[in-house]
């Protein structure tokens, strides 16, 4: 009587369904990749090519766009150098005035709530908005930064250096409050028992900093700089909103460049090899970070 209810699913395929379950679960996984990896394809394909926005037609060119409009091209190397320098002049900064807004935060003073809440507006307005108010703001005849330090009609954007340190500002301005609240959030999930153990041993402030604070936060350090990088390297945003890249393409990047590439000059075969190149740059650089962080995160669990 007990075989003639049994189930009479055949084993075969149950373990038929089973070699497909896999297959089903990772299929989301799967699209993505196909979504990522096509349209990459295609781009490494058209920067071996000339093709443009006004032609129907293009050929194939092999390494020519790397060669003539890079390697050989001294704008190119001067434009690179502009990308790398603002990209590590604003991480450095924002690190500094990071790990500094981060202390005070993290201090029991009156207002600091006040303060917290105020560090994230910064971060809740897009990049082109900033760069057009702090063009206002910076404006020769009629900005309250001039009138407010007494710089009479100075203009900010139209000298070599000043223009460089304006958008090192904005850019600062705009990505210190992430800057902040990751160290922040760093300094909150701190053991209590090395600072409460330097407090009974008459551990100066600058002590407690040095010796305990920053070696903790080196793992919110490079998830800092990993984020910011990967930003400041395609800066655009800011920089076209303010500056359009120049005076004399001194606030050039490599993404404005390729822009006005497509858009002026219509050579997008050319603009795309170049943001690839900084797609590589840009790989280089988080794949180091990545191994500092491995390092770092295996030597925590080493000492735990």
């Amino acid at each position: 009587m007990k075989s003639q209810f049994a189930s009479t699913t055949p084993v075969s395929l149950v373990h038929k369904r089973r070699d497909w379950l896999p297959y089903v679960m990772n299929m989301p996984a799967i699209l993505v990749m196909i979504g990522i990896l096509y349209p990459f394809a295609i781009a490494v394909y058209y920067s071996l090519t000339n093709y443009s926005l006004i032609r129907n037609t293009y050929q194939f060119i092999g390494l020519h766009n790397y060669y003539a409009g890079m390697l050989t091209n001294a704008e190119f190397w001067k434009v690179l150098g502009n990308t790398l320098v603002f990209a590590g002049a604003c991480m450095m900064v924002e690190l500094v005035l990071g790990t500094l807004i981060a202390l005070l935060l993290n201090r029991p003073v009156k207002g600091i709530v006040a303060m917290r809440i105020m560090m994230m507006i910064p971060m809740m307005i897009p990049p082109v908005i900033s760069g057009m108010m702090w063009k206002t703001m910076l404006a020769s005849s009629s900005g309250p930064v001039n009138y407010l330090f007494g710089l009479g009609t100075f203009s900010w954007f139209s000298n070599v250096g000043s223009a460089r340190l304006a958008i090192i500002l904005i850019v600062v301005w705009s990505g210190v409050s992430f800057t902040a609240l990751v160290l922040y959030s760093g300094l909150q999930s701190m053991p209590k028992e090395p600072f409460e153990a330097a407090q009974v041993d008459g551990a100066s402030y600058w002590f407690v900093i040095r010796h305990l604070v920053l070696p903790m936060l080196r793992q919110f350090v490079l998830v800092v700089l990993f984020f910011r990088a990967v930003d400041l390297m395609k800066l655009f945003d800011i920089i076209f909103a303010a500056t359009r890249g120049g005076p004399m393409q001194v606030t050039t990047t490599i993404p404005i460049m390729a822009y006005k590439e497509v858009f002026i000059s219509y050579n997008m075969g050319s603009a795309i090899a170049k943001v690839l190149i900084l797609w590589v740059i840009n790989f280089v650089i988080c794949f180091r970070l990545s191994k500092y962080w491995r390092k770092s995160t295996s030597v925590i669990g080493e000492v735990e």
